[in-house]
């Protein structure tokens, strides 16, 4: 069953509310373990402790452009006829056309794409990094442009 467009910002959304709670409970541990290294049991090392927290918000960055591209690819599917792009690139660009999606927004999207694709594929390429407020914004904003009903 299609989702409605309110529940795909809700699952994006959603998303970015898990990686404040698990960010505010990765620092409390990170604080504790300083002060307490007997709380860490078998591998978990105050190390591996600091490189989980390091890499948390790319984590979540990853997870919140999967739900984006998820729902762009049901309203694909709900509203043409055919596959959607293969590519997220002509995925994005296609939809941004049929919905007539500023080019801004539509660059701020890829922007998210592109910052995702460095953390997924580790490039050497410069790629400027984005926090995931702004990158759950600028999606959410894309998305506004679909119709409440798919």
């Amino acid at each position: 069953m299609p989702l409605k467009l309110y529940e795909w910002l809700e699952r994006i959304k959603s998303v970015e509310r898990e990686n404040a709670a698990t960010r505010f409970a990765m620092d409390l541990l990170r604080a504790h373990a300083t002060r307490d290294p007997t709380v860490l049991e078998g591998e978990v090392t105050l190390r591996a402790i600091r490189h989980a927290s390091e890499r948390l918000d790319g984590t979540y960055l990853i997870r919140l452009f999967a739900e984006f591209k998820a729902g762009l690819r049901a309203y694909w599917q709900a509203s043409k006829s055919g596959d959607p792009p293969s590519r997220t690139r002509d995925l994005l660009d296609g939809v941004a056309a049929s919905r007539r999606i500023p080019c801004d927004l539509l660059m701020r999207a890829h922007d998210v794409r592109e910052f995702r694709n460095s953390l997924v594929h580790e490039r050497d390429e410069r790629v400027s990094p984005i926090s995931i407020p702004i990158a759950r914004g600028h999606l959410c904003r894309y998305f506004s442009f679909l119709p409440p009903n798919w």
